[in-house]
C-alpha cells in the first residue's frame, strides 16, 4: 500500500482531507504544482458508456466553456481522452493537436497528462491535467502518478468507500444530490429522463437505506456521511 509520508510535500492537508472540497484543493494543488492550469477526475465506466462530469464523485476546475450547458456534461466513449483512459494502465502524455478532445475549446491547452487510477473494489477512474507540457515533463510522469495515487487512495478511503457502506448506488446518490439542491421529484424526473413515480421510488429506497423518514433527514444524513457536500 502507498504511504502518506511519501507525499509529505502535499502538507498536512492530505491526512486532514475529509470532504470533496478538501480533495478538490489537493488535486488542484497537484496540477498547479506541476504547471497545469486545469484538472479533472472522474470514474471511467464500461466500454459503451461515457464519462459523467456531473457525477457526485467527479472533481474538476474546467471552465464553463468546456462543460457548460451548451457544451454538455458527458464525454462520449469515443472521445480520445476517454478511449485512452479505458485502455491505459500507465500515465501518458496526449497531444491534443493530433487527438482533439471534445472536452476543451479550440483555444485551450495543446496537451494533457492522463493518469489511470483504480479503487480496491475494481472501479476505474482517470485524472486528466491540461496545460503546456515541457520536454522534461515525461521524466516527471512517474512522480506525478505517485502523488495522484496517494491523493486518490485517501479519496477512496474517506469518500468513495462510503458508497458501499451506505449501500447507495450511483443513481440513488445522483437523486440525493438533486434533492439537496432543492429539486422536486417532477424536476428530477425531467432532468434524468425518468418518471416521477420512479424518482419517488428511488427516494423511498434511499430513505429506507439511510434509516430516515423524510427528504430533509435524507439530505442531512448524506451530508453527515460525506456522500454529498
Amino acid at each position: 500500500m502507498l504511504m502518506l509520508d511519501a507525499a509529505i510535500h502535499l502538507g498536512p492537508g492530505l491526512e486532514l482531507a475529509v470532504n470533496r472540497m478538501d480533495f478538490f484543493r489537493l488535486f488542484k494543488f497537484l496540477a498547479s504544482n506541476h504547471g497545469f492550469e486545469y484538472f479533472g477526475l472522474a470514474e471511467i465506466p464500461g466500454d459503451e458508456q461515457g464519462v459523467d462530469l456531473r457525477h457526485i464523485h467527479a472533481l474538476h476546475n474546467f471552465p464553463d466553456s468546456w462543460v457548460g450547458e451548451a457544451a454538455g456534461k458527458t464525454l462520449g466513449c469515443g472521445d480520445p481522452i476517454v478511449r485512452q483512459l479505458k485502455r491505459s494502465t500507465a500515465p501518458v502524455i496526449m497531444d491534443l493537436r493530433q487527438d482533439p478532445s471534445g472536452l476543451h475549446d479550440v483555444n485551450g491547452p495543446e496537451a494533457a497528462i492522463l493518469i489511470p487510477l483504480h479503487t480496491p473494489n475494481g472501479k476505474r477512474y482517470g485524472l486528466v491535467m491540461f496545460g503546456d507540457v515541457e520536454p522534461q515533463m515525461s521524466d516527471n510522469l512517474a512522480v506525478i502518478a505517485l502523488h495522484a495515487s496517494l491523493i486518490f487512495q485517501r479519496y477512496f478511503e474517506v469518500i468513495l468507500s462510503l458508497d458501499s457502506i451506505s449501500g447507495l448506488n450511483d443513481r440513488e446518490i445522483q437523486i440525493v444530490v438533486w434533492t439537496s439542491e432543492g429539486k422536486t421529484s417532477v424536476e428530477i424526473a425531467i432532468i434524468l429522463g425518468l418518471s416521477e413515480h420512479t424518482i419517488n421510488s428511488y427516494i423511498a429506497t434511499v430513505m429506507r437505506k439511510l434509516h430516515v423518514v423524510n427528504r430533509a433527514q435524507m439530505v442531512a444524513s448524506a451530508l453527515r456521511s460525506g456522500l454529498i457536500s
